[in-house]
């Protein structure tokens, strides 16, 4: 079934974002003109070498015809690009072993409430939490230990510390997640899903990044709220991120 989704959202994609423009058309074809011209000057040439002062004229041409490629080519590349993206907030993130998670100080109950739901569906079992090696952040690190067995958690906690709030940093660290350290207790890559819902806006980057690279599942914590934007208790849901996207061309 998933086979089967992946292959209908990539014709989606090809017959939507891929149609060639009449730029690209306009290269391809005379690309064709080129290399047929150029075939049969350097099939002139080795048959005849005597007449090397005659062919300068359709070397010209395929001199012309290729810049003239080249440009048509250039203009389409200029074209501006759509991206699309599918978002259903409604789609709950399925149950996995492992989560990976951006810590820092201050509150987790977000964190809290989805080991939560992992736990209930057999999941939850490790949870690797990016972070630094901070006084806050250990502070923060002993509170969240203290309230697992509160919360009926066995979640084995693994710290992955990061040198710096930065995008490369939250990327390398993630990505170690999946290629090492989740193979070393004994999980799949696929067990695990890593949570954008925690951390500053250079490590969400880096985190999405990594999941996309390696073809990894994401997930936020998500809620309803009100007219003024404010959370309404009791709405929080495990929000499964569609990777499904494709880019067009406009103009």
């Amino acid at each position: 079934m998933r086979e089967r989704r992946e292959i209908l959202n990539f014709l989606r994609a090809f017959l939507q974002g891929a149609e060639p423009t009449p730029e690209l058309l306009g290269a391809f074809i005379l690309g064709l003109i080129v290399a047929n011209a150029l075939a049969q000057l350097v099939y002139d040439l080795a048959m005849a070498p005597e007449t090397l002062p005659t062919l300068w004229r359709p070397a010209l041409i395929i001199i012309v015809l290729t810049g003239a490629a080249y440009l048509l080519y250039r203009r389409d590349r200029q074209r501006a690009r759509t991206m699309h993206v599918d978002v259903d907030e409604n789609r709950l993130a399925p149950p996995h072993a492992g989560i990976v998670w951006l810590f820092g100080p201050g509150r987790f109950d977000h964190l809290l409430f989805a080991l939560e739901h992992h736990h209930k569906g057999g999941g939850a079992s490790h949870c690797w939490l990016v972070m630094q090696n901070t006084e806050p952040v250990q502070r923060t690190y002993s509170q969240l230990l203290q309230q697992l067995p509160e919360k009926g958690l066995n979640t084995q906690l693994h710290p992955v510390y990061i040198p710096q709030l930065e995008a490369g940093d939250a990327y390398q660290a993630v990505r170690r997640v999946f290629e090492e350290e989740a193979p070393k207790v004994g999980l799949r890559p696929e067990d695990v899903i890593a949570d954008i819902t925690g951390g500053l806006k250079p490590l969400t980057a880096g985190m999405i990044l990594a999941a996309i690279t390696l073809d990894r599942a994401l997930e936020y914590v998500e809620s309803e709220r009100n007219p003024q934007g404010e959370p309404i208790p009791g709405t929080l849901r495990v929000v499964l991120i569609d990777l499904n996207f494709y880019v067009t061309r406009s103009g």
